[in-house]
């Protein structure tokens, strides 16, 4: 069965990356609820974790089957959805999963707690590897267990794993480890060898790994991606992979998310977990069905869409070199983000904060919110219009020359 589109091989303008949304209609998080923040209209925002374009055209023509259907009662996954999701896998990452091992959620995050819930006890530690997004340490304390920092540690410019803290942080009590690959907001695709790794010394000590892999569609070129468990057999068997097309396709309001674990026990135990909540019956009729073309219809949109991104990551580079030397990069591998160094401004985090809100009129996820390793540092979504992307920078290094000259 053929993968291609009828979009194959069109050049990314024909997708209107470069064309800023017509935004009178939309009432988004990251944009209309920022400028009702500030009372700003003229803000621009690179903060929430979403595109500023519209998702792929056999998308859009998937959402309006359902809704000229009349008909929003529950969904059936029928053979076609099983398939195209590992299509996906086995296309993009030689990964072979089977239907059965597949479940799914409205999210990734709310899939944690159950997972949480029926593999760890109250008191028990969960590790995950800062500087990492703010729900990690939430959702572990939130299901009053001990949130255990990891921290990542850059080596020339590079962050890697310190797997020498991660032994010395293991207990008894350490049950879970979160782990976030492709990395949000660093960007690190992690080597098969860094996973191989990670697996030994967490299987060494009876500790699940969950894997959070929602930006696994979004690998730049040369960049070889594996799934932790595509490690090996044993990895497979000790981990529960969380993926959705949400991130990869803009489709973060459909609420659509899948489970994977080949581990049947690990399965069970998830299923187990949702009853709680209900969610194992039902689900978002639309998501579904956007998550089911994406997987299955959009690998040309995919392409165009990195392709742009990593221009804007060039235009990126190019601009601090130029305008903004002291603002360093850590170049990423994978993701929309940049993740960026303003310690040489000296400045608190706050004082960073409202400087690039209040003076530059700009809106980042400032980097103290982050946990660990993230003082002084900023993650700026680089999934925007290449002109809005420039006006931001112009508007980020105006304010920053006012602040040297202060």
């Amino acid at each position: 069965m053929s993968n291609k589109s009828d979009h194959q091989d069109l050049p990314a303008k024909c997708y209107d990356f470069d064309v800023p949304i017509d935004r009178s209609k939309l009432s988004t998080m990251k944009w209309e609820a920022e400028i009702a923040r500030k009372n700003d209209s003229s803000l621009l925002c690179f903060g929430t974790a979403e595109m500023d374009f519209r998702s792929a055209p056999p998308i859009l023509e998937a959402i309006r089957r359902v809704a000229d259907s009349g008909h929003f009662g529950y969904p059936l996954k029928r053979h076609s959805y099983f398939e195209a999701i590992t299509g996906f896998f086995q296309r993009r990452f030689s990964w072979r999963i089977e239907e059965s091992w597949i479940a799914s959620n409205v999210g990734i995050y709310p899939s944690m707690q159950p997972i949480i819930e029926e593999f760890s006890r109250s008191g028990d530690e969960i590790i995950y590897q800062p500087p990492v997004h703010q729900i990690f340490p939430e959702v572990i304390a939130s299901a009053n267990r001990v949130a255990v920092a990891n921290p990542l540690r850059q080596v020339g410019g590079r962050y890697e794993m310190d797997f020498d803290d991660l032994a010395s942080k293991i207990t008894s009590r350490t049950k879970i480890l979160l782990l976030c690959s492709p990395h949000n907001p660093v960007g690190r695709v992690w080597s098969r060898a860094e996973l191989t790794r990670l697996h030994d010394i967490c299987a060494a000590h009876n500790i699940l790994v969950v894997s959070d892999e929602v930006y696994c569609g979004i690998i730049f070129p040369g960049v070889i991606f594996t799934p932790f468990a595509a490690v090996s057999p044993e990895a497979s068997m000790n981990s529960i992979t969380l993926v959705s097309a949400s991130k990869s396709f803009n489709l973060t309001g459909l609420k659509h998310s899948l489970v994977i674990a080949e581990n049947p026990r690990l399965r069970e135990a998830y299923f187990d977990g949702l009853k709680r909540s209900n969610l194992h019956f039902g689900g978002c009729i639309f998501g579904q069905a956007a998550t089911e073309t994406a997987f299955r219809d959009c690998d040309d949109w995919s392409a165009a869409l990195v392709d742009y991104i990593q221009g804007n990551l060039d235009h990126l580079r190019s601009f601090l070199r130029e305008n903004l030397p002291e603002v360093g990069l850590t170049e990423p591998e994978a993701t929309y983000f940049a993740w960026l160094d303003f310690s040489r401004l000296g400045l608190p985090d706050e004082r960073l904060r409202m400087l690039l809100e209040d003076e530059a009129h700009v809106v980042i996820a400032p980097g103290s919110s982050l946990g660990q390793g993230g003082t002084s540092h900023v993650r700026l979504n680089l999934a925007t219009s290449r002109v809005t992307l420039h006006q931001g920078l112009r508007q980020i290094a105006a304010a920053c020359r006012r602040q040297k000259a202060a």
